[in-house]
């Protein structure tokens, strides 16, 4: 009962909060959390305000209302298809922001067993990433506001934070490099590695 009304109380204050579109540069990281800038392009947009291309309500409807290689009117990407190298499922991102939608949530939940079983023998890794849109320092101070909130669902799913580590790539470790919405949308994600 405690969790569900964590869970209540934490989804609430995310949606309430939002995500501000003026650029955030945290100012000190944690001994588990970092920045990478390895491989980093520059920033390819220069002000910090975020936006897409015309075609970011592009959607190919599958049976049981999922949307394959689609792109929601929010600019998360619908389809069901991304996994990261562990075999865990991708966790997805509605355009600048990070939380963690019900959809991707039972996305998140149905993976916990494999998580577990990963974190049991080593260490997991939760990797945020973003889209090219919005500045270098943004677009990393988002993905690790992104890996943040998927490391708070693993915790409260009784993983040991001493098991979890998270990383912002911020715009760095695209999954796809086309300049279309549901290319954009595939790379506003969280991955779970083994390390």
């Amino acid at each position: 009962m405690k969790f569900k009304l964590f869970f209540l109380l934490l989804f609430v204050s995310v949606l309430v909060t939002g995500c501000s579109k003026k650029q955030v540069v945290p100012s000190s990281i944690g001994p588990e959390e970092s920045y990478t800038s390895e491989n980093s392009p520059s920033s390819s947009s220069e002000g910090s305000s975020v936006s897409l291309p015309d075609d970011s309500n592009v959607v190919s409807e599958v049976s049981g209302g999922e949307v394959a290689g689609g792109v929601s009117s929010s600019g998360k990407y619908t389809g069901i298809d991304g996994k990261s190298a562990s075999g865990i499922k991708m966790i997805y991102f509605s355009s600048d922001r990070y939380d963690i939608e019900p959809d991707q949530m039972k996305r998140l939940l149905s993976d916990i067993p494999k998580i577990k079983k990963l974190a049991s023998i080593g260490k997991v890794r939760v990797e945020g990433n973003c889209d090219e849109f919005g500045t270098n320092e943004y677009n990393y101070a988002l993905g690790l506001k992104r890996a943040k909130a998927v490391r708070s669902v693993l915790i409260n799913q009784g993983i040991p934070a001493s098991k979890i580590s998270i990383v912002s790539y911020g715009e760095s470790n695209p999954v796809c490099t086309g300049h279309t919405a549901p290319c954009h949308a595939k790379n506003r994600r969280v991955e779970i590695n083994q390390i």
